[in-house]
């Protein structure tokens, strides 16, 4: 073992449970015209979804050592699993006997627009359930902290998510959502840190106030913190009985959206685990998810740049929720 490695080793591990991976598709155009025919100039493919993504940012920002577990089958799978090789991202896949979905992203130059094509999930079987579901239980005791990414695919998963929360909990690990699959469920089972987005968290508690929404989320269940995004809009983080409002700076030419909500939850759990307060580590999380709007491909960000960005930003003075 070499010095980095040992270093790296002594990083604390996030398991990454994204059961639902993608294989993908970015196609860059001059113009984008519906209901025409489109020839790209560019096109790349690799490995994405919202767990891959959100260990992507855990592993460029360089504090925590992500391992993702996930469902992958066919072609994409084996596409997504070399591609994770190819970035040095720990990994732990269940074969299915489905294919793995491919998403395309489309990005028209002309407009700085990006549309996203997203095929249907995989099916999946009880037995690929309870395969993962061991896997991550049985590293669990080795972990520093469980993230909890995005949608499941098809097939029995009622309770999944919250089983392994339980045990996370059990094992006094701290545990991340970004995601809003068996929601009450999953909350009520322990998970310490929500991060979502304003439009998830409306449609998933159907209010029509998000701070309102969050309170409730906080008084329901045994949540540290609700940090919600909003796109390039003010973000805020809700935490005992108090908000606090995050304004983003301005960011010009911006290529690509796509992934910046994982890469926010991804640097967020990060700076948790460094001692950062939720609202530090909220803040480096949305300066990373800026950042990453740059780049071209889903998750990319540099690190000083996300820096530089997080100097920039605005935190406003907490104000209580009276909601």
């Amino acid at each position: 073992m070499n010095l980095n490695e040992s270093a790296r080793k002594k990083l604390p591990r996030i398991l990454v449970c994204g059961p639902n991976p993608a294989w993908q598709k970015t196609l860059v155009f001059e113009e984008f015209r519906p209901r025409e025919v489109n020839r790209a100039l560019e096109r790349d493919c690799r490995a994405s979804g919202k767990g891959v993504n959100f260990a992507r940012a855990v592993r460029t920002w360089g504090t925590a050592v992500p391992v993702v577990f996930q469902f992958s089958g066919g072609t994409n799978g084996r596409n997504l699993e070399a591609w994770l090789r190819r970035e040095g991202i720990e990994f732990v896949s269940r074969e299915i006997g489905d294919e793995t979905r491919c998403c395309t992203t489309v990005l028209c130059k002309k407009n700085a627009c990006m549309t996203e094509l997203i095929e249907p999930s995989p099916s999946i079987t009880p037995d690929d359930v309870d395969f993962l579901k061991k896997q991550i239980l049985s590293a669990l005791p080795d972990a520093d902290a469980l993230a909890l990414c995005g949608t499941l695919p098809n097939g029995p998963l009622d309770g999944f998510y919250a089983t392994l929360v339980k045990e996370a909990v059990r094992l006094n690990k701290s545990v991340l959502m970004d995601s809003v699959a068996h929601f009450d469920e999953t909350l009520a089972a322990g998970v310490q840190y929500l991060k979502i987005n304003s439009g998830e968290l409306l449609t998933v508690t159907g209010a029509s106030d998000p701070e309102a929404a969050a309170l409730e989320l906080l008084n329901r269940f045994p949540l540290r913190c609700a940090a919600i995004t909003d796109g390039p809009d003010k973000a805020f983080i809700a935490r005992q009985g108090v908000v606090h409002h995050i304004s983003i700076p301005p960011i010009s030419c911006v290529c690509n959206p796509l992934g910046a909500g994982d890469v926010c939850s991804g640097v967020m759990l990060s700076e948790l685990l460094s001692g950062a307060t939720s609202v530090e580590a909220f803040t480096a999380g949305l300066a990373a998810a800026c950042a990453s709007c740059l780049t071209q491909y889903a998750a990319e960000f540099d690190r000083a740049e996300a820096l530089r960005i997080k100097n920039e930003m605005r935190i406003d003075p907490a104000t209580p929720c009276t909601t």
